[in-house]
């Protein structure tokens, strides 16, 4: 991810961290992670990157972010990574610490055939319903309303839906219950899955939902919006609470930042869904990482540390084309502070370590 920090602070910053790197022999046990869907196809570039230039393997499995929460929080990987930021009690019970690394849209997307990327147009109630079940075919009434000027197919309206236990899942739900409380009442979130009126088809990951909705006519499904860049899926144009529809792009999640003060004062999570922003994608969220604040190895934490302080600082192009918008500068440089300065939680100082070959201070 290409962080914009004033230079001369980069380069202070990155003097200091190498300052106290200690360049380790090849680890044999690679730095691992497991959680979220929604970033992941970042997270394995910058793994890729890292091991590339550093020698210092990390991998990292998309599992879901329930799945993330619970083996971090069980000792048996060295991060997690969940779209639903946990909260402060929860974090001090399960002894874990936690911090942004990217923002995104949630994208509901479909296929129909004879319509376009962006030409199908849904407000938060209709959309609602179509999720609940209460609307089935795509020439409902409520939908041609909305797009007079498309040729709505007679199509059944299949619902695909995730599985496993998804970030992704509980921001969609939340979002479709605070904007249309009414319409989406029936739809009961279920710890990172959700209970959906009638029948729908599961799928296990998003890659597998996508799968799915491209491979059956008149589905609708949700994913992340990297995928809807990668896969240049069929996505809806959104009805905001300004009243503007608008499609799920980097100056649409720009906006939903800036309108809802994305942590301006701080890290404690801020909700990016439907704000006031003129131009704003109401479907926004950050996604996180988490580490445990007492970690059993200080090394393998501060090579885990390393490889984060490596991406937020130094940068790659994992960002650019992929549908994610970075988080705001003074959130990096505040992170990269962090990073940088960590202590376990009875005060042992973890050095950020990890070598830097092959690359140069920006």
């Amino acid at each position: 991810m290409s962080v914009s920090l004033p230079c001369a602070l980069r380069r202070a910053a990155l003097l200091s961290a190498l300052a106290v790197l200690m360049p380790p022999a090849w680890a044999e046990e690679p730095v691992t992670g497991t959680g979220a869907t929604f970033p992941a196809k970042v997270y394995l570039q910058w793994a890729e990157d890292h091991t590339r230039l550093t020698r210092e393997p990390v991998k990292y499995l998309p599992a879901g972010s329930s799945a993330g929460v619970k083996a971090v929080s069980e000792g048996t990987v060295d991060f997690g990574a969940s779209d639903v930021p946990l909260s402060a009690a929860e974090l001090e019970k399960r002894g874990l610490f936690q911090f942004p690394t990217l923002v995104g849209g949630i994208v509901p997307f479909v296929n129909l055939p004879g319509v376009a990327n962006g030409q199908l147009r849904l407000d938060a109630p209709t959309l609602a319903r179509i999720w609940a079940g209460s609307i089935s075919r795509w020439n409902d009434t409520a939908i041609r309303q909305l797009n007079p000027d498309l040729e709505l197919p007679a199509l059944p309206i299949q619902r695909v839906v995730r599985s496993d236990g998804s970030g992704t899942t509980t921001v969609f739900v939340q979002y479709l219950r605070q904007a249309a409380p009414e319409q989406a009442a029936a739809i009961e979130p279920d710890g990172g899955r959700a209970r959906w009126p009638g029948n729908t088809q599961g799928a296990d990951g998003s890659s597998k939902l996508v799968a799915a909705v491209k491979a059956t006519p008149g589905a609708i499904g949700y994913a992340s919006s990297d995928y809807t860049v990668r896969d240049r899926l069929t996505a809806v144009s959104l009805r905001n609470p300004r009243g503007e529809f608008v499609q799920p792009d980097l100056p649409a999640f720009r906006a939903a930042i800036v309108a809802g003060g994305l942590f301006k004062n701080g890290l404690t999570p801020t909700p990016l869904l439907a704000t006031q922003g003129a131009g704003a994608w109401p479907i926004v969220t950050a996604t996180y990482v988490l580490v445990p604040s007492q970690p059993q190895s200080v090394e393998r934490a501060a090579r885990t540390l390393g490889f984060f302080y490596r991406s937020f600082l130094l940068g790659d192009k994992a960002v650019a084309g992929t549908g994610f918008a970075p988080l705001p500068v003074a959130t990096q440089a505040r992170i990269v502070a962090l990073l940088s300065g960590f202590r376990t939680r009875d005060g042992v100082p973890v050095p950020v370590i990890g070598r830097v070959e092959g690359s140069s201070a920006p």
